[in-house]
Order: C-alpha cells, then structure tokens, then sequence
C-alpha cells in the first residue's frame, strides 16, 4: 500500500524551524517561540551556556574493534580452544577483543533499586534482591553500542581528570535508549548500566 505524507505546508515548515541553524542557535524549536528545543536544552545543561554552567563529567568509551563483517576483531591472547582472553595482556586488557577508547563528556545518576528502569529484576524467585542503575546521558549523535563499555575515569574534586589518568568503574550498557521528541528526532540517549555488574579498579 502506498503511503501518502499528509503535512500541511504549515506543519512542514514547522518541522523544518526543528532544525535551527547552527550559526544562530535558538532555544526555542518553533517559530512561535512555545517549544523548548531540548537538544539546546541538553547542551546547556551538559556543556554549560549563556545561563548555566557545565554539569557535564568526562567518562571513556571503550569501543569494540569490529572487521569488515562487523564482528568483534579478537585479541591474539584469546584462547582458541576455551574462548578465554588473558586477563593481565597487554593490548586488550583482558576484553578478548581489540578496542579504541575515547573521552566523551556525558551526565550521570544513580537510580536505586526502588525506582526506574532498575525495578525490572528487582524481585525474583526465591527472594528479594536489591538491582541499583547508573545512568548515563549522551548527546544526541554520540555513538555507542551494546558490544561497547563506559569508564568512568578518576577525577579531581574540582571534575579534573587526574593524571595519570586511572580507570575506576567499567560498565556494560543493558539499555540504550534514544529519547525521542519533535517529529521522533532524538534529543538525547540515556544508557542504563547495573550497578552489580560493573568492574571495580584497584590501583
């Protein structure tokens, strides 16, 4: 069945103001003026702005390494016959697999297992556990995947990241969520981590 768009040209030039030009930057998404753009928003919040400061924190992105097929490149320490990586290696630090790390600036919270998408595996047989989340808010375009990590790097009380730079805390993204908004464009990704799975470093 063929599908007709049916946008009048009012809304289309609506849909259009969604996009304000870089150069000249408008907090609000509509040529009326009543909708907040919530990536400026976002930005203001994370980068600071004209009105706010930054509430942003550099963490790392350690992405998987894939090939041409868009597989996972394994390190040359991963044992062919158990699939084990060695865990005091050298190049993958015991991932199994070849990675690339960046530093991103992102906001994160904690979510206690009485709220939030943590409540999900909050009670199962025979008893109650208790699931605690971390979660993590990236810019819209930022790039991240389930075969990826998020390390939070060990910082000064001032949010300086300290020299030599030390990996604290390792986690693995169990939901990547893009919140969508205006017209179904993401405005901003939110990962959530459990806090029960994450890898703590000693120096």
């Amino acid at each position: 069945m063929l599908l007709r768009s049916t946008l009048t040209s009012k809304q289309m030039a609506f849909k259009r103001s969604l996009y304000p030009n870089q150069g000249n930057r408008s907090r609000f998404s509509s040529g009326s003026g009543r909708e907040i753009d919530l990536r400026v928003e976002f930005d203001e919040i994370i980068f600071g702005g004209p009105t706010s400061i930054p509430h942003g924190k550099q963490v790392l992105i350690r992405r998987a390494r894939l090939d041409d097929n868009n597989r996972v490149v394994d390190c040359v320490c991963k044992s062919k016959l158990t699939k084990e990586a060695d865990m005091d290696c050298p190049y993958c630090l015991g991932e199994g697999h070849y990675w690339d790390e960046e530093l991103i600036i992102c906001y994160a919270r904690f979510v206690g297992a009485d709220g939030g998408l943590s409540t999900r595996v909050k009670k199962l047989f025979p008893g109650e556990i208790r699931v605690d989340t971390k979660i993590f808010y990236f810019k819209y375009d930022s790039a991240i995947s389930y075969k990826d990590k998020i390390i939070e790097v060990q910082l000064d009380t001032e949010g300086n990241l300290v020299v030599p730079y030390f990996r604290e805390s390792i986690y693995k993204p169990q939901t990547i969520n893009p919140y969508r908004s205006d017209y179904g464009r993401v405005e901003y990704i939110a990962v959530h981590c459990r806090e029960d799975d994450a890898i703590r470093l000693d120096r």
